[in-house]
């Protein structure tokens, strides 16, 4: 009788410890199955993402940088001078160093402008210390135009450091920025 309750005992803990086993298996299968969906949505995301920087709109703005550091004069000098905007914002790229236009940017936000075209926020890698709102317009004949740029207020330093904490592959990928 002793024996059979030892067996029947032991019986009992084999099957509890392969029912809790294969419960472990389960989860950690569920899980990794739940990782590599997360990584296939992450990874779609990424590549929508640097299809950005394909946007005519995002490209003039490079365009126009690099005409500005060659010869600032050829470009329009509402675009150039410095000036003040809303909220004292620093406006015209002579209003900053000419360092931020030589590195790489990445595209924070693109949105429609209610005079056309399109207000895009970037962020220069070299110089993460403010981002810059951008107004690029499309003319009627299909070409694109820089018209302005300026320190974007909303952006605190608290807010630049976020986004590197929440996409640190994107600001450490200069592969994909422009």
């Amino acid at each position: 009788m002793k024996n059979k309750k030892v067996f029947l005992s032991i019986f009992i803990a084999s099957i509890v410890v392969s029912f809790i086993c294969g419960l472990k298996s389960r989860i950690l299968i569920d899980d990794k199955l739940l990782e590599m969906e997360q990584k296939k949505i992450i990874d779609k995301k990424t590549k929508e993402y640097y299809a950005v920087y394909e946007n005519p709109f995002v490209q003039q703005i490079r365009t126009t940088l690099d005409i500005y550091l060659k010869d600032p004069t050829s470009l329009s000098s509402l675009l150039v001078e410095k000036s003040v905007g809303p909220e004292n914002a620093k406006e015209g790229l002579d209003s900053f160093s000419s360092d931020y236009y030589k590195g790489k940017f990445v595209v924070i936000d693109i949105r429609n402008s209610a005079a056309g075209g399109k207000f895009i926020d970037i962020l220069f890698l070299d110089k993460p210390d403010k981002v810059f709102l951008v107004w690029v317009y499309k003319l009627e004949n299909g070409e694109y135009e820089m018209r302005a740029i300026a320190e974007n207020p909303y952006y605190t330093q608290e807010k630049i450091d976020y986004y590197y904490k929440q996409y640190p592959q994107l600001f450490n990928d200069r592969s994909h920025s422009f």
